[in-house]
This record gives C-alpha cells, sequence and structure tokens, in this order.
C-alpha cells in the first residue's frame, strides 16, 4: 500500500488485469514514488535486486499494458525519451528547463480550455507548462542553451 491507502493488486484487479509478479511490482514502485517520472530502464534498475528475472522486454511490456488502462502515463520528453508516471488523478505537468525535472502540478483553470471545432470530441486535456522549478529560479542556474529552448515556447 501507498499513501492513498492503494495497493498495486487491487489496481491491476480493479482495470482488468492479470496480476503477475512484474506488474506488481512495477506499479508499486510508481505508487511508492507518487508524482515522480521514470524512464522504463531507472524502474528496471531499481528492481533488479527485488525481481533479478525482470527482462527490458517485459519491462517496456508491462508499461505499455498499464498505461494502455490509464494506470500510467508516458510523457515524451523534449530529448526524445520516453518518462513513465502515476495517472492516478488528474493532474497537468511542468517542465524545468533548466534542470530537466518534470513535475506533477494542479494548474488553476485547466477545465476553463475551450476547443471550437465542431465534430471534434475531447477526451483528455495534457498541459505542460515550461519554465524554471523553485529551486532553479532560486539558483538562477539558466544556461544559455535553456534560455533558447524556453524562448521557443
Amino acid at each position: 500500500m501507498n499513501q492513498r491507502g492503494v495497493s498495486a493488486e487491487s489496481l491491476l484487479r480493479e482495470k482488468g488485469l492479470r496480476v503477475t509478479a512484474q506488474r506488481r511490482m512495477v506499479l508499486q514502485y510508481l505508487l511508492d514514488h507518487e508524482g515522480s517520472h521514470f524512464t522504463a530502464d531507472q524502474v528496471r534498475d531499481a528492481l533488479l535486486p527485488l525481481l533479478p528475472e525482470l527482462a527490458k522486454g517485459t519491462m517496456y511490456k508491462t508499461l505499455q499494458d498499464l498505461t494502455a488502462v490509464n494506470i500510467v502515463e508516458l510523457l515524451p520528453t523534449p530529448q526524445g525519451y520516453a518518462l513513465y508516471g502515476l495517472r492516478l488523478k488528474p493532474h497537468q505537468h511542468f517542465y524545468c528547463v533548466a534542470c530537466h525535472g518534470w513535475f506533477d502540478v494542479q494548474p488553476n483553470n485547466v477545465e476553463a480550455l475551450t476547443f471550437d471545432a465542431p465534430g471534434f470530441v475531447i477526451e483528455t486535456v495534457d498541459v505542460t507548462l515550461r519554465g524554471l522549478c523553485p529551486a532553479c529560479a532560486k539558483q538562477n542556474t539558466l544556461s544559455t542553451a535553456a534560455r533558447a529552448e524556453h524562448k521557443a515556447f
């Protein structure tokens, strides 16, 4: 169980997924680190001491299965790799252009975004805010490269 009192096993069952050791441990790791985002390799590396038989292909398939049932979300990064994190509650993301960190945030009035195009049906709204996280803003560590990236958005 995590801080929310939710077990990996109950979430898997609720979403109709078979409970396997791999799925349970991957999901438990993400539950234990709620609000953080990881590459598939980072999750696998963290779990290898507990589950040495966890193959790289199994890791990706497990994350794909969890993403398909909206327990986990995939975040494509500006650097071209994917990060995975929990999707248990509605939230948006903040990307720090200095440290390249990803943060779950609750911006105000996301629901007020409108889309005026007949025939389209909105399923989800994904907003990524870009700028400096509190630590980088405090240190004022925005590099020249990050400034260029920041201005591009």
